[in-house]
């Protein structure tokens, strides 16, 4: 097995064909454009969790990749998964020759050479003998391991708490997808700055989720039948979740470090 790569992005948009994994900041961030949703898979200790982006599966398109194939957010806080080599941050190093290549093998990528196996003239080296060769992939891919070991901190445990008892984990290879309601519940009982941000979310949400149920509608493509029903079920939830939030509330074993934390993940000072 080749277990070096070379890799150059030609921009060609390609790969931008669907709503990526994102965390809670970076959702926070563009709660304007992406409809977040906590996804929940089989893992080897029962529920495995990530939130991500959510969008009509008839699209084939990250929402933010505009008509010309570019991304409209390259320079407002692109989401990490969104980086022109995306990040493999739960692959060991050894396989992520692997991860890099499969992503350009489909019919929907043919014409596509931004990922190479081996080396060749004009491509700079990614991964070299299974190690990765390039120091801005380096520092990206710890960057985003990083940032998923703070939601893990954040809210992860808690949230993975609270779903074993409410739901058995999916079939193996099955995601499931949900609101961001147990999320935001955690964070915002943290402290009242938490709490207001996550009020805010929700509110630009419901927004959010009322256009999208009306071009789902207006499309009436077979493919996005299901996802509509989802945004529905979603716009119900946070309409529950904003009344609750609105009447305020911090649990009583948030301490003021744990208070601090979370504003800060959340950007609390940068949205007040």
């Amino acid at each position: 097995m080749n277990t070096t790569v070379s890799f150059h992005c030609t921009l060609c948009g390609k790969c931008c064909n669907s709503p990526p994994a994102m965390t809670v900041p970076e959702l926070f961030h563009h709660e304007d454009l992406f409809v977040g949703a906590l996804g929940v898979r089989h893992g080897p200790k029962g529920l495995a969790l990530a939130t991500m982006a959510h969008d009509f599966p008839s699209l084939e398109a990250c929402p933010a990749r505009g008509a010309d194939g570019l991304c409209g957010i390259h320079t407002n806080r692109k989401p990490a998964m969104g980086g022109p080599v995306p990040p493999a941050p739960h692959q060991p190093a050894n396989g992520r020759h692997v991860v890099l290549s499969s992503p350009t093998t489909g019919a929907g990528y043919i014409g596509a050479e931004c990922i190479v196996p081996g080396r060749r003239d004009g491509l700079p080296v990614l991964v070299a003998d299974g190690e990765v060769a390039d120091p801005g992939y380096r520092t990206q891919l710890h960057a985003h391991r990083g940032a998923l070991e703070r939601e893990a901190l954040e809210w992860g445990g808690e949230v993975s708490a609270l779903l074993r008892g409410q739901m058995a984990p999916p079939a193996a290879g099955d995601v499931v997808t949900l609101p961001l309601v147990p999320v935001l519940a955690v964070l915002a009982a943290r402290s009242d700055a938490a709490r207001r941000r996550c009020l805010r979310y929700v509110q630009r949400q419901r927004a959010l989720l009322d256009r999208k149920v009306g071009e789902g509608l207006a499309r009436k493509h077979p493919r996005d039948k299901p996802v509509t029903k989802e945004f529905r079920a979603y716009a119900a939830a946070y309409e529950r979740l904003e009344v609750a939030l609105a009447r305020g509330g911090v649990a009583a074993t948030a301490t003021p470090d744990e208070a601090a934390r979370t504003d800060t993940y959340l950007g609390v000072p940068e949205a007040a």
